[in-house]
């Protein structure tokens, strides 16, 4: 009789199954489905810092670029090879306007306009004729950002809600390199349940208030995905959302709330961006947002946070191996699911839900860019796009003539409506309506 290969005991042997990637979600290259898709965004690629006196050589979506700042200023990011005869212009010499080739002197603008073709004869008219590869930059609170897609379909820069409240709020850089696909860093932020093992029970890195296992729902909004979980802490409710934006960005309340004490809290403790340098590698680039309301004791050390280091344990690599087993951080649970990990290996079940529907939306606009049409992007108007992240704690005693799982369930569902119905008022406006409708909501005891 054989082996049921699902369940066998000691079954090895049938579980190995395919190590195919899905590459439709995980290829970044030029002329891939998601890499052409992933060209329709601008994507920070830098810390402005970076960028001194000499060109960088960098990889984005597996093609190879340099860097620099000319002498006027302006940030040029172009093809890496020159257009002559092939030298990498990580060699080259910065210029005031551009950056000129070390073998043959040949110039290019930032734009890809050749400027000076010196050892050619005065007549020719190679420059003309030609244009570097180059792509569009913008600076933005320390970070450089790039435009990789067609010139002409190029959107607005997205500037969130969250990087402007509250006043005051103080937007720091930082960049970590993380070797493994984009798509499994990602997707951590659309798996709320992971905080309660992670970072909870595991290895403690956030408050005791993340071991009490939450209730977690998903929602489709006009941005990506809000992933909540709720959580049980003595006579009140904790409710943690957190922003999945399509394509890969995504933005985080804090760790490091106690539970004892109301709060209402709509901004970001971090606004991160999974950049891909290829399908193998790729860069978490990100703004810690330090503000009077995510950071009410000022605590929060902006010199702990930069290039390769963040002012939370374990996203990245630096510590040894077994400091690291004894107690993993997102890092080692992203990596470890292998450089790229394997969907036909998984097994997704209910807590999953988000990363089904994270992966649903991507294929969705992946392949509808591929059938020719446009509408794949979500509305980043540039001036300050209403998002829907947020962190709650009231009262409401538990009750126990109603089901607990089911009312923390309910009571999250309706939080998430009142959050994405209020999303048009301005800011202010919209803390102290979804506030006053919370706390009502709160009073509700049917079913919660």
């Amino acid at each position: 009789m054989k082996a049921d290969k699902n369940t066998a005991a000691y079954g090895g042997y049938y579980a190995r199954g395919s190590l195919e990637p899905n590459h439709e979600l995980t290829a970044v290259g030029p002329g891939t489905a998601c890499g052409e898709y992933l060209r329709r965004f601008w994507h920070p690629i830098a810390l402005a810092s970076e960028i001194k006196d000499l060109p960088i050589a960098i990889r984005v979506l597996g093609e190879d670029l340099v860097l620099f700042r000319d002498l006027s200023g302006d940030v040029g990011l172009l093809h890496r090879h020159c257009s002559h005869r092939g030298t990498s212009l990580e060699y080259g010499r910065i210029s005031d306007h551009g950056i000129r080739c070390c073998y043959h002197g040949w110039k290019f603008d930032i734009d890809g306009t050749i400027l000076e073709t010196p050892g050619e004869p005065a007549w020719s008219r190679r420059k003309e004729t030609l244009r570097h590869g180059a792509y569009r930059t913008q600076e933005y609170s320390g970070l450089i950002f790039a435009y990789m897609g067609p010139p002409e379909d190029t959107p607005p820069l997205p500037i969130l809600d969250t990087f402007l409240y509250p006043a005051g709020n103080m937007l720091v850089p930082y960049k970590l390199h993380q070797p493994s696909n984009w798509l499994q860093a990602h997707e951590n932020g659309a798996d709320p349940i992971h905080t309660a093992f992670l970072h909870g029970s595991y290895g403690a890195t956030f408050t005791p208030v993340f071991e009490s296992l939450p209730t977690i729902e998903f929602f489709e909004t006009p941005l990506g995905v809000l992933a909540m979980s709720v959580r049980r802490w003595k006579d009140n409710l904790y409710v943690r959302a957190s922003d999945v934006f399509v394509p890969n960005f995504a933005q985080f309340g804090s760790g490091s709330i106690n539970g004892e004490y109301e709060k209402f809290a709509f901004t970001a403790w971090t606004t991160r961006w999974i950049v891909p340098v290829d399908d193998h590698n790729c860069w978490t680039i990100g703004l810690r947002h330090i503000n009077s309301v995510m950071d009410p004791l000022g605590e929060s050390d902006p010199s702990k946070i930069g290039l390769e280091k963040i002012d939370l344990p374990g996203q990245t690599g630096d510590r040894t191996y077994e400091e690291r087993q004894r107690d993993p951080g997102d890092w080692d649970a992203q990596v470890s699911q292998r450089t790229i990990a394997v969907h036909a290996q998984e097994n997704l079940g209910n807590t999953d839900r988000g990363i089904a529907m994270l992966r649903s939306q991507l294929t969705r606009n992946i392949r509808a860019l591929a059938s020719d049409r446009t509408d794949v992007r979500p509305s980043f108007d540039g001036v300050a796009t209403p998002t829907f992240i947020h962190e709650i704690v009231l009262r409401k005693p538990a009750d126990d003539s109603i089901d607990e799982f089911e009312a923390r369930r309910e009571f999250g569902r309706r939080v998430a409506r009142i959050i994405i119905e209020s999303s048009s008022m301005p800011m202010e406006l919209r803390r102290s309506e979804v506030e006053k409708q919370v706390r009502a909501l709160a009073l509700d005891n049917v079913p919660a």
